[in-house]
């Protein structure tokens, strides 16, 4: 009797260690195998270690498998979980498609473009639309479980892709206040404030925000006969990366548009995942208030990648992002004391560093979008320097997040130009081992699971390029 209770007490106790073990790993990496959401798990690497179908010796064979067509362009990184994608188009709906032979299963409409990337966890998907909201809707049917807006500014954009982690939602809050003036001469600029919000992932009700510009806008003076209003900006365009170990959240900021300068803008800066209180930040450029149609303003230079977590010299842990200035910002982790910046390329609005960078744990890659001529550069963790640096034979910008994948000498970087072409790269020494021209720009991240790779085609957004209507995938041989 004393043995079987000691068995049952032992069974319980595996069981509960179990239970607490799944409970703590949540949302903690995304499923092996799967891409959960923005970046495939929670620090937004776009690191899949796990793919080996896809090696330097095979990518050449990659071919379509299948071809979906929405009514406007693709510019969303795809999620994949349990044989199902989930991504959102400019002809403002959400889908959800059979992984293995492309078929629709169901479709959202949004009445506004969904750019960004779905975030996937307990049967429910999370995206955010360019009115400014959130949805929370059911995997499997697509029925609505609720909507929030994000902030209550008119020109509120959601281009941040959600991060789910223990029950929260994080997500990044933007703006397109710096282009009012051009719908209406006479606006008062400027009064958005960009920042980061955590919400309730039941509910959507918020827990806590953060603000890159502390105080609210005031009349600072008189603008062309119109009223001048400032402190505003500070976007967060990109997506946050979560670090639970250290509860932490990473962030890259955006520009001011008017008023005296923030330390919080154009900047890379640590937040407590608990409150939102900000631990450190980074800025890069200051002062830098720019709005669309000004004169002698800005430069622009946002952060619009997502922060990065790799190793340093001596194993120390560093941050770090790309800027729209070309540049790249390598930081303590603890501090956010500066270690390392490397200029990838030249800068400009639209260019330098846009919204590529990933990383394998120990280098950092970069996709630079500069019109001149884009590119994709491999940069060394511990020093920043380049170790390799490819120029797009198309010679259109790379404007779009990147890819890595394999361990050791079978990894491959993947990145698309606004050309329309898809391509891998080797991660060894950048060599191009293969490409394909999708007939639209590429602005959204590809995404690679199980030996396939899934990417959107289409982005006219600002003239960056070429109209489509397409996701593809690719696997060896179309099969």
């Amino acid at each position: 009797m004393r043995i079987k209770i000691a068995l049952l007490t032992a069974a319980m106790l595996l069981i509960s260690s179990a239970t607490i073990g799944a409970q703590k790993s949540k949302n903690s990496t995304g499923a092996k195998g799967g891409w959960t959401n923005y970046g495939r798990d929670i620090s937004g690497a776009h690191y899949n270690p796990d793919e080996t179908a896809l090696t330097p010796g095979t990518v050449a064979k990659l071919k379509p498998k299948w071809v979906f067509e929405t009514e406007g362009d693709v510019s969303s990184e795809p999620t994949v979980v349990n044989g199902v994608i989930y991504f959102g188009s400019w002809d403002g709906k959400e889908y959800a498609l059979d992984a293995a032979t492309g078929k629709k299963i169901w479709e959202f409409d949004c009445n506004s473009p969904t750019r960004s990337g779905a975030a996937y966890d307990d049967g429910v998907v999370y995206f955010g639309d360019l009115a400014g909201r959130l949805y929370a809707v059911d995997a499997k049917t697509g029925e609505q479980k609720w909507k929030v807006r994000i902030d209550q500014h008119p020109d509120t954009v959601a281009t941040s892709s959600p991060m789910i982690y223990r029950g929260r939602i994080y997500m990044g809050v933007a703006s397109h206040e710096e282009g009012a003036n051009l719908k209406n001469p006479n606006y008062a600029c400027c009064t958005f404030r960009g920042g980061v919000i955590a919400l309730d992932e039941k509910t959507g009700k918020q827990i806590w925000r953060f603000y890159t510009i502390p105080d609210e806008a005031k009349k600072i003076g008189e603008a062309t006969g119109r009223g001048a209003m400032g402190p505003a900006g500070g976007a967060v365009w990109g997506t946050v990366s979560l670090d639970p170990a250290n509860n932490r959240l990473y962030v890259g900021t955006g520009n001011q548009y008017t008023g005296d300068p923030s330390k919080f803008t154009d900047s890379i800066v640590a937040l407590d995942l608990d409150t939102g209180k900000s631990i450190w930040s980074y800025q890069a450029t200051t002062p830098d208030a720019f709005v669309v149609g000004c004169r002698n303003c800005g430069p622009d230079y946002d952060f619009g990648t997502i922060p990065l977590s790799f190793k340093g010299a001596g194993g120390k842990r560093l941050i770090g992002a790309g800027q729209k200035s070309g540049w790249f910002h390598a930081v303590d982790a603890q501090t956010g004391a500066k270690v390392w910046s490397t200029e990838v390329g030249p800068g400009s609005a639209l260019g330098g560093i846009e919204f590529g960078n990933a990383t394998d744990g120990e280098r950092a890659y970069a996709a630079l979008a500069h019109r001149s001529g884009g590119a994709v550069a491999c940069l060394d963790g511990a020093t920043g320097k380049i170790l390799w640096k490819t120029m797009t034979p198309d010679k259109r910008p790379n404007y779009g997040p990147i890819t890595v994948t394999g361990r050791g000498d079978n990894r491959l970087v993947f990145s698309g130009s606004t050309g329309g072409f898809m391509r891998a790269y080797n991660a060894k020494d950048g060599a191009i081992l293969w490409e394909f021209d999708t007939g639209g720009a590429i602005a959204g991240g590809p995404t690679v699971v199980n030996g396939v790779l899934y990417v959107g085609s289409g982005y006219q957004f600002l003239g960056v390029g070429k109209k489509n209507n397409k996701l593809y995938a690719f696997s060896i041989d179309g099969r």
